[in-house]
């Protein structure tokens, strides 16, 4: 794995062209090889309001923990509001969005590659054999 040394958050943009809002987004920990079944592990800094879209198409589960604000998270199996100290676990496949609630929000993102991908891989060498 590939782990940030950053001391400062890059400014990037949420949402569609004529909606998107300035976020800080800062990668803590990146996968490096092949057989990492961890994707990333991220920081965000949603401004009140500020929009991140969910693609089936990356091929990852995501665990979301809110660290300060409100996250509502819309997707096909509804509506839902994960405040601060709160862990939402979000399936691959799943297409919607998360949005920061009235206030900025801060969360951790744990991107993990789906069992429908990592089943896909060959085995790991060398396995660790215990005596």
């Amino acid at each position: 794995m590939i782990i940030s040394t950053l001391q400062t958050t890059v400014r990037t943009a949420t949402g569609t062209a004529s909606g998107a809002v300035a976020a800080d987004w800062q990668c803590l920990v990146r996968r490096g090889m092949l057989h990492s079944e961890c994707e990333a592990v991220e920081h965000w800094t949603l401004p009140a309001g500020a929009r991140l879209q969910l693609n089936p198409a990356h091929g990852v589960e995501e665990a979301l923990l809110v660290l300060d604000g409100e996250l509502l998270i819309s997707c096909a199996g509804g509506r839902t509001t994960v405040g601060p100290g709160q862990l939402a676990l979000v399936p691959h496949g799943s297409e919607g969005d998360l949005r920061a609630g009235d206030r900025p929000a801060r969360l951790i993102t744990v991107r993990t590659l789906a069992a429908a991908v990592t089943d896909r891989l060959p085995p790991r060498i060398p396995e660790l054999i215990t005596p």
